[in-house]
């Protein structure tokens, strides 16, 4: 049951998503109260295009992996291996990669 003033929004298909995906949105009284970004999708399991590399190389094998979003895997990687050595990235980079991966 909705209160008066609350709706709930539903996309139900996402283009520009590997997979499926849906969006789901409550709002009450013009502001949103509650958003959930649902992607289904299997694992792919490219990890093991990783094994036995050089931990520099997973930048460049995993933008490869998505014709759409090749910055999102190449951040992803460039996170993991700055967090497996305990890196921790001034926030003035991680701004200007937010940047990089907004377009």
């Amino acid at each position: 049951m909705t209160h008066r003033g609350s709706r709930v929004l539903h996309v139900g298909s996402l283009s520009r998503v590997e997979g499926e995906g849906a969006l789901r949105l409550k709002v009450h009284d013009g502001t949103v109260t509650d958003a959930r970004l649902e992607i289904y999708e299997p694992p792919r399991f490219f990890e093991a295009f990783l094994r036995g590399r050089s931990y520099t190389e997973p930048p460049d094998i995993t933008a490869r992996v998505c014709g759409i979003c090749p910055v999102a895997y190449q951040m992803s990687a460039c996170a993991a291996i700055e967090d497996a050595c305990g890196v921790t990235v001034d926030p003035v980079i991680r701004d200007l990669r937010r940047l990089l991966y907004c377009g």
